[in-house]
C-alpha cells in the first residue's frame, strides 16, 4: 500500500512516519504547496494523509481537487485536525473527505484507519473491475471511457486546463489474426495493453475504444507533452517482442492520431474523439507506424 503525507509540521510527519514505517510497503511526505498535486499524480497513492491545520487556503483547494478531480478522487484522503473543530469537520464533509484523526492520535487509531481504507480500497476495485473493465485485456471498458473523457472534459473547461486525448490502433492486425490465428490476436491484445499500462504515466487512463483500437486519456497535458508520451510509447512497441499463441516471437507496429483541447470553451464528447480519429486517419494513410496531432481549432 503506497501512502502520502501532506504537511508542512515536521514532527507530525515524522510521528507519522514512525507509526507507518513497518506497517506499509511504501510511504513519503510533501510539503502543502503548489506542487503537491504533481507529486501525487507520480505516485498514484493508494490512500493520503492531508494536514488541514496548514496556513492559508491553498489546502482547500488542493482536497477539493483531490476529491472532484476524475483521476485523483477515488484515492481515500484522511484529515489530520489539530483538534475537533465544528467548522473544520464541516468543511471536509462538504468535500466529502473520507475519513479524519484528530491530535493527539495514538498508532493504534492511524493503523485502524488504514485498515478500514485498504478494505474499502480493495472491495471498490473488485467490484469496479467487474463493471468497468474490458475482460480480455483488462483495459477500461467502452463505457467507461466515454464517461470519464466527459469528466475530463468538463473539469479542463471548468479549471482550463489541457487535456490531450490519443487514438491508437495496432497495423495490420487483421494480417496477423488471418496468419496466426483469433487466439493469438487476443493474446497479442493482452500484451500490448499489458505494456501500456506499463509505460504510462499514473494520470494516464488506457480503455478499449473498440477492435484493436484504444483510447488514451491524458488530464493536464499538453500537445508537446502528449507527443513526447505518444512517441515513446510507439517506438516502445515497435522495439517489443510480442508472442502468439503457440509461443511464435512477432514485431508489430502501432499508428497513433492524437488532438490537445486547451478548455477555452464547452465542447462535446464526439468532437474531441472525432478529431483524434482524423489524426489516427492520416496516421495510417501516410504510411503507419506515427505519430500524429490534429490540431483542435473552436469555430
Amino acid at each position: 500500500m503506497k501512502i502520502i503525507i501532506c504537511s508542512n509540521e515536521r514532527d507530525l510527519s515524522k510521528l507519522l512516519a514512525e507509526f507507518l514505517q513497518e506497517e506499509v510497503e511504501y510511504f513519503e511526505t510533501f510539503k502543502i504547496n503548489n506542487n503537491l498535486i504533481d507529486n501525487i499524480y507520480k505516485i498514484n497513492p493508494d490512500l493520503i494523509f492531508f494536514d488541514i491545520s496548514a496556513k492559508g487556503h491553498l489546502k482547500w483547494k488542493i482536497i477539493e481537487t483531490l476529491t472532484t478531480a476524475p483521476s485523483l478522487r477515488e484515492c481515500p484522503v484522511i484529515s489530520i485536525l489539530n483538534k475537533k473543530n465544528v467548522a473544520q469537520l464541516m468543511k471536509i464533509c462538504e468535500l466529502e473527505v473520507f475519513d479524519y484523526i484528530s491530535k493527539p492520535f495514538l498508532k493504534c487509531e492511524v493503523i485502524m484507519k488504514i485498515n478500514r481504507a485498504r478494505e474499502i480500497i480493495e472491495l471498490k476495485r473488485e467490484f469496479n473491475n467487474l463493471l468497468i473493465k474490458d475482460p480480455l485485456t483488462g483495459a477500461y471498458n467502452r463505457g467507461f471511457l466515454m464517461e470519464r473523457i466527459q469528466e475530463e472534459l468538463s473539469w479542463c473547461s471548468l479549471y482550463k486546463e489541457p487535456l490531450s486525448l490519443a487514438l491508437l490502433d495496432i497495423d495490420f492486425f487483421k494480417k496477423i489474426n488471418d496468419t496466426y490465428g483469433h487466439l493469438s490476436g487476443d493474446r497479442i491484445l493482452m500484451e500490448l495493453v499489458s505494456l501500456v499500462i506499463d509505460f504510462l504515466p499514473n494520470k494516464l487512463t488506457i480503455g478499449r475504444y473498440g477492435g484493436e483500437e484504444f483510447c488514451i486519456i491524458m488530464p493536464s497535458t499538453d500537445e508537446s507533452e502528449a507527443f513526447a508520451i505518444c512517441d515513446e510509447l510507439r517506438k516502445k512497441v515497435e522495439n517489443h517482442l510480442f508472442h502468439t499463441f503457440s509461443e511464435e516471437i512477432i514485431k508489430l507496429t502501432i499508428s497513433i492520431g492524437f488532438t490537445t483541447f486547451y478548455g477555452n470553451d464547452r465542447i462535446l464528447l464526439h468532437e474531441i474523439i472525432q478529431k483524434a480519429d482524423i489524426a489516427l486517419y492520416k496516421a495510417k494513410q501516410s504510411g503507419r507506424n506515427r505519430v500524429i496531432f490534429e490540431a483542435f481549432e473552436l469555430e
